[in-house]
């Protein structure tokens, strides 16, 4: 096996260390198991700390002397970065990266990358699903189902999908996937991406319209964007104002999109027909969660979108591979924060 010494220098500190000392951290996890990490890590000759840190200063104490580590829904802060001694590559387990301090993990010098196409069948046909079941009245659907005299007219009332307008807000590969679906339904598809070049909206078949405009006419608006200081609670009342009254809103993709208290307010008030979310800016928050949860116009899944059997054994595995591509020299393919710079770091064959 090839050894590879690694020296580098951060804020006056020299280190080294070869190869056989290598030491990844898993700061905390969901899964059943990590054994494709362990194996993946043991073939590579190096060593590997398994932890569920809960709090900053167990997160300093477990990442201290770490060259690489992967992350769950651990915060990343910039207390936890500058701790960091020998840390080259942080992996978010998962697509969003909301929970790392991105700018001070690049002034560390610390590359940061996530897994950006483990689940975006899954998540996609979750949105899907959702819409469809908005569309069709499911739940209350179920619900008369129950009841020993079944009567249609108890039903809200339907619309035929074909011809109603799907919104998306966001085209990256999750968007993408689910406006090729909806068309196949007849579905006319309205995107509000600034990223979105008329290439590919020619290639795709959508219209691309400004975020007033998505509001206006979406019959369905299925969120697909990051989270970030711009996105927050861009879903919020003056948002909800220009959407239909009998529209519907999705959201697959992050809570915090949301506000959550402007959402319950313009569901109570008629201002949009209904909502379908797998993520809560309020999953830790059990009074407005339970308010989510409990409101008739609401369905709720515990963020599952991403799940499958397929979609969590690709995550491990192209979170692992690309902590140890970097390690040996490589640049990550989920590589986020581009301006990092790798020549900071000396490698040694």
């Amino acid at each position: 096996m090839k050894r590879i010494a690694i020296s580098e220098t951060r804020e006056g500190r020299s280190h080294s260390r070869n190869a056989a000392n290598m030491k990844i951290v898993i700061t905390d996890h969901r899964f059943p198991q990590i054994d494709q990490e362990r194996r993946a890590v043991e073939a590579a000759g190096w060593n590997l700390v398994v932890g569920q840190a809960a709090d900053e200063d167990q997160l300093v104490e477990l990442c201290r002397d770490a060259d690489g580590v992967l992350a769950g829904r651990a915060l990343i802060t910039e207390r936890v970065l500058a701790s960091m001694e020998r840390c080259r590559i942080i992996v978010r387990y998962g697509i969003g990266v909301e929970t790392i301090a991105i700018a001070a993990a690049t002034k560390h010098n610390i590359m940061v990358a996530n897994v950006p196409d483990y689940c975006i069948e899954e998540v996609s046909d979750h949105a899907l699903t959702l819409l469809l079941m908005l569309s069709r009245q499911v739940v209350p659907a179920m619900s008369l189902a129950k009841e020993e005299h079944w009567s249609v007219a108890k039903m809200p009332q339907l619309h035929r999908l074909r011809g109603q307008t799907c919104g998306l807000f966001g085209l990256g590969k999750i968007g993408s996937l689910l406006a090729s679906k909806v068309a196949q339904l007849g579905m006319h598809i309205l995107v509000c991406d600034p990223y979105l070049g008329a290439t590919r909206t020619s290639e795709l078949g959508v219209e691309r319209v400004a975020f007033d405009v998505l509001l206006e006419r979406s019959d369905f608006l299925s969120i697909h964007a990051p989270l970030s200081d711009e996105t927050r609670h861009v879903f919020g009342k003056n948002a909800f104002r220009k959407m239909k009254n009998t529209s519907y809103l999705i959201n697959t993709a992050r809570g915090g999109l949301i506000d959550e208290v402007a959402l319950l307010v313009a569901l109570d008030s008629g201002t949009i027909a209904g909502a379908a979310l797998d993520v809560m800016d309020s999953e830790t928050l059990k009074s407005t969660r339970a308010s989510l949860m409990g409101h008739p116009k609401i369905i709720v899944t515990p963020h599952s979108a991403w799940l499958s059997q397929e979609a969590r054994s690709s995550l491990q595995a192209h979170a692992i591979a690309q902590v140890i591509a970097c390690l040996k020299g490589e640049v990550p393919y989920g590589l986020i924060n581009r301006t990092v710079n790798p020549r900071g770091w000396r490698f040694q064959k």
